[in-house]
């Protein structure tokens, strides 16, 4: 009996295609909310449909930025996200240390719809490939709640206005955003405000002391619902404002005429792809997907609330979330954003210090 089954099912093999019975592993390691379940069972069925592969995939999130060069030297994950200070950080080295490889675009279509400022970057590109693929921007914006700030304010100083004393939030874990703040507020050039050198001063310390002193409350790394509500003010990514909006509270996003820290996000294939061609064009089909007209309609601008990357999703979106995206305006990220930078180790302790002075 077990003889005839084993020849039945030999049968079977030999009349199959081979990829019938393939099942592939794609391992991602992402910030929150960038590999949705909703959306993986929607690429599941794609590669199925397309490639014949039954595909699992295993999703970590980051909880640490050193996981994600330790993920990638442990060769554990085959796709990862990261911000644009980081891939050639000479702490990692992501791409000069071959701990990534670059995509071929002719896998990935909807690269042609991404905002032109964003495509080929100096931050995801070595030598003229594209290692990374931006599909989310965004800064530590200045957020404001319309119910007690009538018009959108037009500069970081608002900050250290004395009616908002108390009355505006701050992030405790990204102390080096709040130095960049203070920073554009006092004036100091967009192009200097990630130099240690630029911000060690007497003067500067004590708008910062003034600025923690007068914080009302602060959040962690992520802006939430419940820190927020009932302030004036914030200085914030805008994860919050979508629960918020149920809460009864609008808030919006200002754009300072000092500029806004800013950061692109993007996804990045992992060496250990470099040897299985058919688990890397797998990839390729989800880098194209997360740029694809759904994911960044559904995930990107009415689930995550940040800037998409893409033009192609204009005529998906109501008039109210493309003035709100500004997706009617081909300059408004090289305008308004100072992207932020890799920082020399002297940089990164100064700012720690000057955190540390300013009473955190």
């Amino acid at each position: 009996m077990a003889r005839t089954f084993f020849l039945i099912f030999l049968g079977i093999a030999l009349i199959c295609p081979a990829n019938l019975f393939a099942a592939e592993e794609l391992r991602m390691l992402v910030y929150e909310g960038y590999a949705p379940e909703k959306h993986l069972e929607v690429f599941k069925q794609i590669v199925k449909a397309k490639y014949g592969v039954e595909i699992n995939i295993n999703v970590k999130n980051i909880s640490d930025i050193e996981d994600i060069y330790k993920g990638l030297k442990n060769k554990e994950f085959d796709l990862i996200t990261a911000s644009n200070n980081l891939p050639n950080d000479p702490r990692y080295k992501y791409i000069q240390g071959k701990l990534t490889i670059p995509a071929d675009l002719n896998n990935i279509p909807n690269f042609k719809d991404i905002n032109p400022d964003l495509q080929k970057t100096p931050y995801f590109t070595d030598k003229g490939d594209v290692y990374g693929i931006p599909f989310c921007y965004g800064g530590y914006s200045l957020g404001y709640n319309t119910a007690y700030v009538k018009e959108a304010p037009p500069s970081w100083n608002v900050f250290w206005d004395p009616k908002y004393a108390g009355k505006y939030v701050l992030s405790s874990s990204f102390y080096d955003a709040n130095i960049n703040i203070t920073a554009l507020a006092m004036g100091i050039p967009k192009n200097k405000i990630y130099e240690y050198d630029a911000v060690a001063s007497p003067e500067f310390l004590e708008k910062l002391k003034l600025l923690v002193k007068n914080t009302g409350a602060f959040y962690e790394a992520i802006d939430d619902a419940d820190t927020l509500q009932g302030k004036s003010l914030a200085a914030c990514w805008g994860f919050s404002f979508s629960e918020l909006a149920k809460r009864g509270e609008i808030w919006k996003a200002a754009f300072p005429k000092e500029g806004t820290p800013g950061y692109v996000d993007g996804w990045l294939m992992s060496h250990t792809l470099a040897d299985n061609p058919k688990l890397k064009r797998i990839a390729e089909e989800w880098l194209n997907y997360v740029i694809g007209p759904d994911f960044q309609t559904e995930q990107v601008v009415r689930t995550l609330g940040v800037f998409p990357v893409s033009f192609a999703i204009r005529d998906r979106l109501t008039p109210e979330e493309t003035e709100a995206f500004h997706l009617n305006d081909p300059n408004f990220f090289k305008d308004n954003f100072v992207l932020w930078e890799i920082l020399d180790k002297r940089t990164r302790e100064g700012f720690k210090l000057f955190w540390k002075k300013a009473g955190r």
